[in-house]
């Protein structure tokens, strides 16, 4: 394998963030429009489009680690993704300014949080994780996504 020069290197990696820079801000342009556009709320977009999206990815660095017989890897990228979550993202965020919850946030999006989350780490905590309680847990954030959408994503319905 050819190595770099370390300057090479360093402007790739600018090069790089001024990537994510530019495709955070393209996405966030596209965001407020999709949201206008349909009439969603931006809190059950968040918590259910974006996550999916940018989580997209997560599904195979869980599930491959557990196939090449790994599993602890798998688990802790899931539990560090929630604790990264809670701490760092919404750290971040609070960083830019004071943030507004949403009633909807305290009334559904938190308990459900909670719900979920206690259930994964009840099962985590039994020691043996069984199909039984991946069929629990999708059946659980389904149940999320569409009370989420029907209840507070305001989606548009045609009435005609």
């Amino acid at each position: 394998m050819r190595e770099r020069s370390g300057w090479r290197g360093l402007g790739l990696a600018v090069l790089a963030l001024a990537g994510l820079v530019v495709g955070s801000a393209v996405t966030g342009i596209g965001t407020k429009g999709i949201l206008g556009t349909y009439g969603l709320q931006g809190t059950v977009f968040g918590a259910t489009i974006v996550t999916v999206v940018l989580a997209v990815e997560d599904p195979f660095l869980t599930v491959e680690p557990a196939r090449k017989g790994a599993p602890e890897i798998g688990i802790g990228n899931v539990i560090g993704s929630v604790v990264f979550s809670v701490t760092g993202k919404l750290g971040i965020v609070l960083l830019a300014g004071s943030v507004v919850i949403d009633r909807s946030v305290l009334t559904w999006h938190l308990p459900a949080l909670l719900v979920v989350n206690g259930f994964g780490a009840y099962a985590v905590s039994t020691g043996r994780l069984r199909r039984r309680h991946g069929f629990v847990l999708l059946a659980l954030y389904v149940v999320y996504w569409i009370v989420s959408f029907t209840g507070f994503g305001m989606i548009p319905a045609d009435t005609s």
